[in-house]
């Protein structure tokens, strides 16, 4: 019975080596399977080179007559472009900043021009509305405009009566407006040769208008303005000149 036991022992310890080494050798083998290649781990493990530009080769010098007879490439030359020609409304336009007291009417009749086409030339649709230090494109014919306008004859605006000469209360001079255009009187002046001056305001004068100016003491109105002088400036024969703003003798009549 001892002697069956061992046998039966030798077998089973026999069976299990025999299984043991067949699972073993069914271990390294389905390792040896799934094992990655070589290359492939080292195609996982190694950086990806990155690309590199490939610099373009500078133009060797050359060192030998064969070297120096070939021709090198040139970058091609770029023509300059002409300047562009100003226009001919760039050439014809003159800045003029609104000063104080200012009217677009004023600055119309100082470069004799319309106000439309100041109002054109700079879109504005009132031209009651102004303010100092606004820039105005004014359109001057002819080229670029000079920094002050040329002197003009301004026909339709005179001196139609000088009255009272001589009487300061009742001296006074009627200027009149027969033209087809409205005028500025800033900057104008009632002169005579030796005499004081009177300079008017910003005063319109719009056609078939007037205006009256008295040398004695009073309420401006529209129409009527008093130069608050203590004598009589108009005695007979005195020589009575409107004079624009640019210095022109518009009129000029004699007081009777």
């Amino acid at each position: 019975m001892f002697s069956m036991n061992r046998r039966q022992l030798a077998f089973i310890v026999l069976v299990n080596g025999l299984v043991s080494l067949v699972i073993a050798l069914g271990v390294v083998w389905v390792f040896e399977i799934r094992r990655p290649d070589a290359a492939e781990i080292a195609a996982l493990t190694l950086p990806r080179p990155e690309g590199i530009l490939a610099a373009t080769p500078a133009p060797a010098t050359a060192t030998s007559p064969a070297d120096a007879a070939v021709p090198t490439a040139q970058e091609p030359e770029v023509e300059a472009l002409p300047a562009e020609p100003q226009s001919a409304a760039e050439d014809s336009q003159e800045v003029y900043i609104v000063q104080a007291g200012d009217s677009l009417l004023a600055i119309a009749t100082r470069y004799n021009i319309a106000v439309d086409q100041i109002m054109q030339a700079n879109g504005l649709t009132n031209p009651d509305f102004l303010f100092s230090g606004q820039r105005l494109v004014i359109p001057v014919s002819g080229g670029s405009a000079a920094p002050t306008p040329t002197p003009v004859v301004i026909e339709g605006v005179e001196i139609a009566a000088v009255d009272g000469g001589g009487n300061l209360d009742a001296e006074s001079v009627l200027i009149v407006n027969d033209s087809d255009r409205a005028f500025s009187l800033q900057g104008w002046q009632l002169a005579s040769e030796g005499g004081p001056a009177y300079t008017f305001g910003n005063v319109p004068l719009f056609p078939g208008g007037s205006v009256r100016v008295h040398t004695r003491a009073g309420d401006n109105t529209s129409i009527d303005l008093y130069w608050g002088q203590s004598e009589a400036v108009w005695p007979s024969g005195t020589a009575v000149q409107l004079i624009s703003a640019q210095g022109a003798v518009v009129h000029s009549l004699t007081a009777p």
